[in-house]
């Protein structure tokens, strides 16, 4: 399991590089602007106020845009950090609101989930619940869950993520009469042992995932 969710992740490489380089590109612009700004900070000595005025609005927008870029970067490693690190813990202690918000973070590298779908995040103003469970089962199925979503929807579909009565919700209302052993098949690492997975599809695909060993 553990190889699966490496492997999965390195096929996301060319999304994370885009990712990270579009926040950098931000970071570098701006600060270019800044510094040739600063080159003409000496003719500036005999400028009024107004002028003054002008070039810290300038500066303080782009310090804003380097703040951001710099924000982006650093959810996108953390996220990108998690993943690796708990693919290497086996059984581990989760709080599923910061999971959910990192396996998410991660999957904003595939552009399919990025670009091509409507997202709906209901879990950080939820309450914590914390579990434990094998991270990589868990992650396996959420992934393989989301990408069979991916591949048998178009573009501009809804998919909702999010935490209902201490249980993942993941929901797909554009995926109706879903193929029941696809979705049982990406499950399948998460044993009975593990969790319960409830499982409707007739009005659009829902997956509820409940972890039996909750804190």
């Amino acid at each position: 399991m553990k190889d699966k969710v490496l492997l999965h992740a390195a096929t996301l490489l060319g999304g994370m590089v885009h990712n990270l380089n579009t926040p950098l590109m931000w970071v570098m612009g701006r600060s270019q602007l800044m510094e040739a700004r600063n080159e003409g900070l000496v003719a500036l000595a005999q400028a009024g106020s107004e002028e003054i005025e002008k070039l810290q609005v300038k500066n303080a927008k782009d310090i804003r845009s380097i703040s951001e870029g710099a924000e982006r970067i650093d959810q996108i490693l953390k996220a990108v950090g998690y993943k690796i690190q708990m693919a290497g813990e086996g059984r581990v202690a989760l709080e599923l609101r910061d999971y959910l918000k990192m396996e998410t973070g991660f999957m904003m590298s595939d552009m399919r989930f990025k670009h091509e779908t409507k997202t709906e995040f209901a879990f950080e103003e939820a309450p914590s619940v914390y579990v434990q469970i094998d991270y990589c089962a868990l992650s396996w199925a959420v992934v393989s869950l989301i990408n069979l979503i991916l591949d048998s929807t178009a573009k501009g579909r809804s998919l909702f993520v999010g935490l209902e009565d201490g249980a993942i919700m993941i929901a797909c209302p554009d995926l109706v009469d879903a193929d029941e052993a696809l979705v049982q098949a990406a499950l399948a690492g998460l044993v009975p042992e593990l969790a319960d997975c409830e499982v409707a599809s007739q009005t659009g695909l829902k997956v509820k995932l409940r972890i039996k060993d909750a804190r």
